[in-house]
């Protein structure tokens, strides 16, 4: 073997021993550790070179390396494999549903394009400041139905970071989430009544922000973070997720109920694996790009991203398709998720 050779050789031993440890680092320590969190956020960039070092681990006969990259290739076929399926979803759908994180006022141009393009039936808007609420109200008559939620405590006192529910079908009313752990923003349930679009009388939706995770930001920005810095957050993040699920839970044993927002999590994440879990403890809740998507869908940043962490979520409620928007000055881009009535 040729000098270049046994250092291409060495160089996937190496990677396929770092993935290994990675994800064996990710599965004990889950997200209390800003590192762990970080990986598992990440996962989409790390993972899938394992994917291609198989194949060439193979053929030259390379048993040692092929080892060191078995496990980070199964996990990337998890992550990837249901996007190839297919036959995933289409068909006529009863409901549309957007969720935006509009960063403020930087994401208003995102905001027009999502609404001219797709026409949302239900917008889930997260980071609905002041300011931006300001430039909003006389806008986009498609939705007479709108709700805002209160802004988080900025330890800054500023105040800026609510979310907030559009609809074209009638909001009935809207009760606080309770149970949530300190440093969570606050959340309420707001009910639509669907039935002009096929649906019940009774349709709850949340619109979710949970804690940010403020990774290497300096003392004055774990000071304004609600929920403090990456390790305490990501402990809030989970107890959120759990205090959703439950909720998902009970709501969705009355019927169907949606779900969507910034979850600042993903796939290998804690808290999106409690949401979508089906036992004792997990939301049993659909994500619906793992249903039907089709592109990876990295929605923190923009043209790609690097992470998924926008999601719809959905329990009674059949995934249809669904589609990544324009971020337009936002730091996050748009999910647009079609649904129908499971019957």
């Amino acid at each position: 073997m040729s000098g270049a050779g046994k250092l291409a050789r060495a160089l996937a031993a190496l990677y396929g021993a770092v993935a290994t440890a990675a994800l064996a680092a990710v599965a004990v320590l889950g997200d209390s550790t800003a590192a762990t969190y970080a990986a598992g956020l990440t996962a989409f960039w790390w993972l899938p070179p394992a994917l291609a070092v198989v194949p060439v681990a193979v053929a030259t006969r390379a048993w040692g390396v092929l080892a060191t990259v078995l496990a980070p290739a199964v996990a990337a076929g998890a992550l990837l494999g249901p996007l190839v399926l297919p036959g995933r979803g289409g068909g006529p759908s009863d409901l549309r549903v957007a969720t935006f994180n509009v960063s403020g006022t930087r994401g208003l141009e995102g905001l027009r394009l999502l609404v001219e393009r797709w026409r949302p039936d239900v917008l889930l808007l997260q980071e609905v400041s002041p300011a931006a609420r300001a430039q909003l109200d006389e806008r986009y008559p498609r939705y007479p139905h709108r709700w805002y939620g209160a802004t988080s405590p900025a330890a800054d006192g500023s105040g800026d970071d609510g979310d907030a529910v559009w609809s074209t079908l009638p909001i009935t009313s809207s009760r606080p989430v309770t149970g949530l752990p300190a440093g969570a923003r606050p959340a309420h349930v707001v009910v639509l009544d669907a039935r002009s679009a096929g649906g019940p009388a009774e349709l709850p939706v949340l619109s979710l922000h949970l804690a940010s995770p403020c990774i290497g930001c300096t003392s004055w920005g774990r000071a304004n973070n609600p929920a403090g810095g990456t390790e305490r957050a990501a402990r809030v993040r989970v107890a959120e997720a759990r205090r959703y699920a439950q909720l998902a839970r009970e709501l969705a044993a009355a019927g169907p109920v949606v779900l969507g927002g910034d979850v600042n999590s993903s796939d290998f994440n804690e808290p999106l694996r409690v949401l979508t879990g089906d036992g004792p403890d997990g939301g049993g809740l659909t994500d619906v790009h793992r249903a039907v998507g089709t592109r990876p869908q990295l929605t923190r940043g923009s043209n790609p991203g690097f992470a998924r962490v926008d999601v719809v979520l959905t329990s009674g409620l059949e995934p249809v398709a669904d589609a990544e928007g324009t971020a337009g000055g936002s730091t996050h881009a748009p999910v647009v998720a079609d649904l129908r009535w499971e019957r």
